[in-house]
């Protein structure tokens, strides 16, 4: 696995980086977007408990794991759709949904990208 993280060229590297940034700034909206609604903090961690998977698909580069993820990501996408059209003009919803566009873009490239470097490592 250390081996495979040392291998990986300028664009999946750069992804990787993206993916993460994405990742926590979309953690940050969700926890926002509970706490905006005085919800409870067992509130913030069921919404959030599903982005946890990324961790355990970029922990272990597994791009397996991350298309699962990307699948996690649609349910996000239509929430986040939901709010937009409900909450009109609410900056924090259209950031949402702006964010799981982009972490979904991003994973779809690293995915790409990274597959092809594995195969042609092997």
């Amino acid at each position: 696995m250390a081996t495979q993280a040392l291998n990986r060229g300028g664009l999946t590297q750069s992804m990787w980086w993206l993916m993460w940034l994405t990742w926590l700034v979309l953690l940050m909206q969700q926890s926002a977007d509970v706490e905006r609604f005085s919800g409870t903090l067992a509130l913030v961690g069921l919404r959030c408990l599903p982005l946890f998977l990324f961790l355990l698909c970029v922990f272990r580069d597994s791009l397996r794991l991350l298309i699962w993820y990307e699948l996690v990501l649609l349910f996000y996408f239509i929430s986040a759709v939901e709010a937009v059209f409900a909450y009109q003009a609410d900056w924090l919803s259209i950031a949402g949904l702006a964010l799981i566009v982009l972490q979904f873009t991003f994973c779809l490239v690293y995915i790409r990208y990274r597959g092809r470097e594995l195969r042609q490592e092997s």
